[in-house]
């Protein structure tokens, strides 16, 4: 997974006008990681969620699903829901918050959730990329200019993840920390 996802930010590099291997510096002691997730069937699936509404934090999100399906993406030009549909020995890639700001928004992250099934029990295993605990992320300078400034202000990677799932384990009654409260006014 790890050589897969630096192949593809090397090819989100080149897209960007980029060197290809422009992002391993904050990718050198990278805190990436893996999860399993078994979401049982559910007789009232319209009910409940398997995983909310998100985008994710990281850098790009990999996932491996089964044939049940139940991943739903939000369409940006109408909001509506839409089913991603299995595809037998093949990835989904998320771009995640991070090369959002990296881009200054020439990519953007997706928002996502996922549909319980009444019928059948589902699996997925996501690998997220994560930067370096100590990264600063915020808009490359290559991607900046007067005619297109920086849309974030810098945070730490390592700090920003650490506030984010500490406020999702205590349940608080507040949102938790998002990319666009670092979104410079415009």
């Amino acid at each position: 997974m790890v050589n897969l996802a630096f192949k593809l930010m090397e090819l989100i590099a080149l897209s960007l006008d980029l060197p290809a291997k422009r992002f391993v510096e904050f990718l050198e002691d990278h805190a990436s990681f893996i999860r399993l997730n078994h979401y049982p069937p559910c007789p009232s699936p319209d009910l409940a969620l398997g995983v909310g509404r998100h985008k994710d934090a990281g850098a790009l999100t990999i996932l491996a699903q089964d044939d049940v399906g139940g991943l739903e993406v939000k369409r940006k030009s109408d909001g509506e829901w839409v089913l991603v549909k299995p595809t037998p020995d093949s990835y989904i890639i998320n771009v995640g918050d991070i090369i959002q700001v990296w881009s200054n928004d020439a990519y953007e992250s997706v928002e996502h959730r996922v549909k319980l099934n009444s019928e059948k029990e589902r699996f997925s295993i996501p690998f997220f990329l994560n930067p370096s605990h100590y990264t600063m992320v915020k808009p490359l300078e290559e991607l900046t200019d007067e005619q297109n400034p920086a849309k974030y202000k810098a945070y730490n990677w390592g700090k920003f993840f650490t506030t984010r799932k500490r406020s999702n384990l205590m349940k608080l009654n507040v949102e938790n920390v998002q990319i666009y409260h670092f979104r410079v006014s415009e």
